[in-house]
């Protein structure tokens, strides 16, 4: 894993951003901050570059996409002020639950310059795609492969972990974690518009205010 730390307002609370597949630091980089927020992302090495969880201060750990898996398996809920999942389950690939195993195979076999491409604009939608272009991560299509394998064969090896999440976040429009899926995860999420990458949403949750 790869993290970065952004000051925020205040040094009060930290927040804990665990991205999605494919990310890095700069999608997330224009949000105003309420309080200090380390994102993390790259999940092909769940044992490495992992932020310490202070304990001086409470922690809010906010996790979208695949990062909701990530979150837990890394981390010791019970450091954790709150955990806020946004478009994204503890079960990333499964036929209910997550994404359909198929679908999962064929975007990692279908990965490319343009596969990536295409999947940022059903990620995005067509109102949202300029704006994460214009702050787009700057990993390789290789490096993003890497990771993807190494999440499809940690997510099939690895055991389901309890974790108590706060609330859940699930968007109308997302084409990546379909909308009956995170219901079927979380029953009482909070269903908002938008797709799968909901700049409103983190926008609102880093600015330490409700989704």
């Amino acid at each position: 894993m790869r993290s970065k730390l952004f000051r925020g307002d205040s040094s009060e609370r930290l927040t804990l951003l665990f991205a999605g597949w494919g990310m890095d630091d700069a999608p997330f980089a224009p949000f105003p901050k309420r309080f200090d927020t380390w994102v993390v992302w790259d999940y092909a090495d769940l044992r490495t570059g992992l932020p310490d969880v202070p304990r001086d201060r409470p922690v809010d750990l906010v996790a979208w996409s695949m990062g909701v898996w990530a979150a837990t398996q890394v981390l010791d809920r019970a450091a954790l002020a709150t955990a806020t999942a946004v478009n994204g389950t503890p079960w990333p690939i499964d036929e209910t639950r997550g994404i359909p195993p198929t679908l999962f195979d064929a975007t990692l076999a279908g990965l490319s310059e343009a596969g990536l491409a295409r999947f940022r604009r059903r990620m995005c939608g067509a109102a949202g795609l300029a704006g994460f272009l214009a702050h787009a991560p700057t990993r390789d299509v290789e490096d993003l492969r890497r990771e993807l394998t190494a999440l499809g064969e940690g997510i099939r090896a690895r055991p389901e972990r309890p974790f108590a999440w706060t609330r859940a976040v699930a968007c109308e429009g997302d084409r990546i974690f379909p909308l009956a899926a995170q219901r079927a995860a979380f029953p009482e999420a909070l269903v908002r518009p938008g797709a799968h990458w909901a700049p409103e949403i983190f926008e609102a949750l880093l600015g330490g205010r409700a989704p």
